[in-house]
């Protein structure tokens, strides 16, 4: 959980020497353009294979923003397996430099669940924040929407 460029730092090169002279430490770009896309694909293969059979399924998302103000939006599913265990995945959190128009998340939603493979179809519903635009976003899809309990509990409560 540290950035790739930790491989560059001099103090990171000099506890890898004390470990073991010998291993030469990848570069970050071996990291950010090799690994990590081989990675990522191991594990989008492995959640999908997971995730192929199932007949429904609900979702949440949200927008939110870094430290540094990029604004993303997130997707998760959640599902019941046929053993009747329940299951949660992020799906995705993409950069999503678009305005937050309701008709843009919408479409962002919309080809999320595709990149996926999933049919809105079997989507029972999606939960979402009371914002207004991700209300309306979910209207114009025309999915069920839920409002987020934990999001009207700090309304409630005074947040």
């Amino acid at each position: 959980m540290v950035p790739f460029q930790t491989v560059e730092r001099s103090s990171f090169k000099t506890m890898i020497r004390a470990i073991d002279p010998r291993y030469e430490v990848p570069s970050r770009k071996y990291f950010t353009e090799r690994e990590m896309p081989k990675l990522y694909a191991e594990l989008r293969e492995n959640v999908e294979k997971e995730l192929c059979d199932l007949k429904y399924f609900a979702t949440t998302t949200d927008l939110w923003s870094s430290r540094t103000m990029e604004p993303f939006l997130s997707l998760t599913i959640h599902y019941i397996t046929d053993d009747w265990n329940l299951g949660s995945r992020c799906l995705q959190t993409s950069y999503f430099p678009a305005e937050h128009t309701a008709e843009e998340i919408a479409q962002g939603l919309k080809e999320a669940l595709e990149s996926w493979g999933f049919k809105e179809e079997r989507q029972v519903c999606i939960t979402t924040d009371n914002g207004t635009n991700v209300v309306k976003a979910a209207s114009l899809n025309d999915w069920t929407r839920l409002q987020c309990f934990g999001h009207r509990l700090h309304l409630a409560i005074g947040g």
